[in-house]
């Protein structure tokens, strides 16, 4: 692993740590201080802003690729042309951007209005403007990250993330303790999200040059929008994958129930964010790697690689949170949000498998034949986004989970097909190498703790949680040691404990 890779997995996990601790201390503190009100219209704004980054017409990875793709043929003069098209693609984007926002501005009424209050419809009116806003600042900004991703200058944008994280906590905390609404928190992390895109711009103008991502000639516009085209369906998927729940919960139920069903669809991202820590790197390895022409069982193994990588940690956190998970979200939230538990492990175990095989989507993205895979994404989800908001309209906020966690069992086994037909993946190996084992030893985990917590355990207390949770990862960690990791697997993780 190179250096600035190393660096950028350091602090990705940096601020996994951060993201997930800042939001287990904030959350239950931002309900208590907001209210389930404005909480659940804090979580409904929270939960459109994605669809609005979906204007990025997947040309940021479009970029990643592009970028690595000149980089591993050393061709300077086709990447500056590449990406001086890209700035006036932007352009137009923000313009459309804003357009689709006013759109959505004069309409709060027919969306929202048959469940929200007059006062709660103008809070939703006055954060959209601020979303639609930064929005139009941070997507053609989010350019720049995409640049040192594809030149594998992952440190950098990793790097003044935690920085970002920490200020908005403190932000936050001043802001809630002085008695702010919701809108005050979502201007905050618009204003930090701005800062960041301003300094990477600066750091790819000093580090990288002006030459490399600027030139007076352009390149064809067709091909770019082609490849980007279906990586922009394939993001609309993965943004509809989850967060559309919260949106139909607030088409169907009140504020509060949009606040629960948003604390569980936070748990479960956080829970993914852990995966795509990971994930997220693996575009520029993933296009060296194909440059190779690597045959099926090359390309199996490498997935196995990477799979197992993914899957030990996080079938660990899964069979924490399934022992856990709802004892921590009752002390956390309060009991009004119990519902969450079963929300978030319902979107946990749906997700994994499909997590866990993120590197494949990547072999695609550098082969360039990401159309039939942003296809079957698309129509699993929209299967799965239909019948969640017909089913909570005559089965209430439970069913939206189901419907959704169906379309996304859906979509992995449509995706397994498709690796087997296309990268030639033996999926059975696939999954006895990386789930046999660490399933097992999380089964036998979840039955101790479970017989334990029944028996011993009268009513939910922090000391258990804390003593139980603490002990479980020292137990798993030390069961996955001897019993899941291969000796070349042990080896690695030494050699990278002792840098």
């Amino acid at each position: 692993m190179s250096s600035e890779a190393r660096k950028g997995a350091i602090y990705n996990y940096i601020n996994l740590l951060l993201i997930n601790a800042v939001g287990i201390v904030l959350t239950p503190f931002i309900i208590r201080h907001l209210g389930p009100s404005q909480y659940g219209l804090y979580t409904l704004i929270g939960a459109v802003s994605p669809y609005l980054a979906l204007f990025d017409l997947g040309l940021s990875k479009t970029i990643t690729r592009y970028v690595a793709h000149y980089r591993a043929h050393n061709d300077n003069t086709d990447e500056a042309r590449f990406l001086t098209t890209t700035a006036y693609i932007y352009l137009f984007i923000v313009a459309m951007l804003l357009v689709c926002g006013i759109c959505l501005y004069l309409n709060v009424d027919n969306i929202w209005g048959k469940h929200f209050t007059a006062d709660e419809l103008n809070d939703v009116r006055q954060m959209l403007l601020l979303i639609v806003a930064t929005q139009a600042i941070i997507i053609p900004g989010n350019a720049f990250t995409a640049i040192c991703n594809g030149m594998g200058k992952f440190a950098f944008p990793r790097g003044i993330q935690p920085i970002k994280y920490s200020i908005r906590a403190l932000c936050v905390i001043g802001l809630l303790i002085y008695g702010t609404k919701a809108i005050a928190l979502i201007a905050v992390e618009a204003l930090l999200c701005i800062g960041v895109v301003i300094v990477t711009f600066f750091y790819v103008k000093r580090n990288i040059g002006r030459r490399h991502i600027y030139s007076p000639e352009r390149t064809a516009i067709r091909p770019i929008l082609a490849y980007s085209g279906w990586i922009a369906l394939y993001a609309t998927t993965c943004a509809f994958q989850w967060n559309i729940g919260n949106i139909i919960a607030g088409m169907t139920c009140d504020t509060t129930h949009v606040g629960i069903f948003g604390i569980g669809i936070l748990l479960g991202s956080m829970y993914g964010y852990f995966a795509e820590t990971i994930n997220r790197m693996t575009l520029p390895h993933a296009s060296r790697f194909i440059k190779n022409s690597p045959t099926g069982k090359e390309i199996t193994n490498e997935m196995i690689r990477v799979g197992r990588l993914v899957a030990i940690p996080q079938i660990g956190i899964l069979g924490g949170f399934a022992i856990f998970g709802q004892m921590f979200v009752t002390l956390w939230a309060g009991e009004m949000y119990s519902p969450a538990y079963y929300i978030a492990l319902i979107m946990m175990t749906a997700w994994t498998l499909q997590l866990s095989q993120e590197y494949g989507t990547s072999l695609l993205e550098a082969k360039g034949t990401v159309r039939a895979i942003s296809i079957i994404n698309f129509v699993c989800i929209f299967v799965g986004v239909v019948a969640s908001y017909f089913a909570a309209q005559h089965r209430g906020m439970e069913s939206i989970i189901y419907a959704l966690a169906g379309g996304t069992i859906l979509l992995t086994i449509a995706n397994n097909v498709y690796y087997h037909s296309r990268l030639q993946l033996n999926n059975r190996l696939y999954l006895k190498r990386v789930f046999a084992r660490v399933l097992t030893v999380t089964a036998l985990w979840i039955v101790v703790y479970k017989t334990i917590e029944r028996l011993c355990i009268a009513s939910p207390s922090w000391w258990w949680l804390v003593a139980g949770a603490v002990t479980y990862v020292i137990v798993y960690a030390f069961t996955v040691y001897r019993f899941v990791l291969t000796q070349e697997e042990r080896e690695l993780l030494f050699s990278h404990a002792h840098r």
